[in-house]
């Protein structure tokens, strides 16, 4: 007993600590201490941060033999295994439609199959993007990098801080709100981030799988998508700026070139988010090999239609992960 009152001035001193806030916007929205500690290698380690909560963490590093450094991608059962082992027995039945279970997953959160046979007729685009690797020079085992996805309706564009961002369906839960993005692009340092253009899903009144989709005709899935990116910061001070980052035409499952966002990390502390817009998909008109081919070869680029979903998934390399080029 003599030990008590010590004990209860470090409990005191732990609770001060997980109460204070810090801004991550322009507005009156706040989160907790905890959030500031989830960089570098923190944002997987750190109970409580977005990277250790998806690998299954809520207290220490290993949750039911899943260590996050290695049986996390490598034993059945283990939240990061079906991302590298898709064909897997154990990884065949998809989540529920509109909830992601992974944040960090490398594929759309599909509740429905997508009849690809209607929107590729020719067969989905292979692609292809480089793998991602470790870091030149370090002695330790870096964490994979993360990895999100965005599914929105056509002829709108990706903002988390739409006031429906909360509804988008099929997009990964840390994109849909800014506070959630944040966290999702935090780091000390070291920020890249690439996109990968996922085939366009069919989408009917019964499964819309974006939210806001209207009714209409099927068409065939686009084979390229252009689109732009911009970055929003938060300063110090509280203030939100927009940067440019630029517009990119990729095929479907292929990559752009990874987009070094390292510079913003100190310029802007508060946190940042990407804001992904002018989404066009090469449907410009129906070529004379439509029926067997859809649009394959067509390069004119034209706004996604309302009736259709376009997707892209977004891979960051992060203090402490793998990186790519």
């Amino acid at each position: 007993m003599k030990y008590s009152p010590l004990i209860f001035f470090f409990a005191l001193l732990f609770l001060n600590a997980c109460q204070e806030k810090s801004s991550i916007s322009s507005s009156s929205t706040s989160s907790s201490n905890s959030d500031n500690l989830c960089v570098g290698t923190g944002y997987y380690s750190v109970p409580g941060c977005p990277g250790h909560v998806a690998q299954g963490g809520t207290t220490g590093t290993t949750t039911s033999g899943c260590e996050i450094t290695t049986n996390y991608w490598q034993q059945a059962g283990c939240q990061g295994f079906c991302q590298n082992n898709p064909t897997h027995s154990s990884c065949s039945t998809p989540p529920t439609n509109g909830t992601t279970t992974n944040p960090f997953t490398n594929s759309p959160s599909v509740g429905v199959t997508p009849n690809w046979g209607v929107k590729y007729p020719g067969g989905v685009p292979t692609g292809s993007c480089s793998s991602a690797v470790a870091p030149t020079g370090v002695s330790y085992t870096p964490y994979e990098t993360r990895r999100a996805t965005m599914t929105i309706v056509g002829k709108s564009f990706y903002n988390p801080t739409s006031p429906t961002a909360s509804n988008y369906l099929n997009t990964s839960s840390l994109l849909r709100s800014q506070i959630g993005s944040a966290k999702f692009f935090s780091t000390d340092s070291l920020l890249k981030v690439r996109f990968k253009v996922l085939p366009q899903p069919e989408s009917s009144n019964a499964s819309p799988y974006c939210y806001g989709r209207q009714s209409g005709a099927s068409i065939a899935g686009y084979t390229k998508l252009q689109f732009n990116v911009e970055l929003f910061g938060t300063r110090a001070n509280g203030t939100v700026e927009r940067e440019p980052i630029g517009t990119y035409t990729v095929g479907v499952n292929a990559c752009t070139t990874g987009i070094d966002l390292s510079s913003y990390a100190s310029t802007y502390p508060g946190g940042i988010y990407l804001v992904v817009q002018s989404v066009k998909g090469n449907q410009g008109y129906f070529p004379p090999n439509y029926d067997f081919y859809g649009f394959r070869d067509v390069d004119s680029f034209v706004d996604i239609r309302t009736q259709d979903c376009w997707s892209l998934d977004v891979e960051v390399a992060a203090d402490g992960t793998k990186t790519f080029d």
